[in-house]
């Protein structure tokens, strides 16, 4: 089982299949999902080391609000297309977009709808 391997689960997220964020399991909450899993249920779930970007200072505009000043960290998504027909070959494989959020640094998740974070953009320079 993969829980005997993570002598440091505060470094990795385990996270469900499924598109929308939301119901991830950080640090210590991960070894007793993983033992609650039944066999087979693993391939629900990917585990992923977390990525740690650096920290700035800023304010988030939430709801028409701007929040206190606090220490924040940004998250650039590369999206992509990928389509194949039906003997594997390649259709389409090209840049799609990008998101770049922010968040509290103290937040774990990360979702926008979620209310977890807000759009951001970068700066170009």
């Amino acid at each position: 089982r993969p829980h005997r391997l993570l002598p440091h689960p505060a470094d990795f997220v385990l996270k469900p299949q499924r598109e929308g964020g939301g119901n991830n399991f950080y640090g210590d909450a991960i070894p007793p999902k993983l033992a609650s899993l039944a066999p087979g249920d693993e391939a629900a779930y990917i585990l992923m080391e977390r990525i740690r970007p650096p920290v700035h200072h800023g304010r988030l505009l939430v709801r028409g609000e701007v929040a206190r000043r606090m220490s924040t960290l940004s998250e650039l998504g590369i999206l992509s297309a990928f389509l194949c027909g039906t003997e594997g070959e390649e259709v389409r494989n090209e840049y799609a977009g990008h998101l770049l959020r922010t968040k509290a640094e103290a937040a774990d998740e990360g979702g926008v709808a979620a209310g977890f974070a807000v759009l951001d953009s970068p700066l170009l320079v």
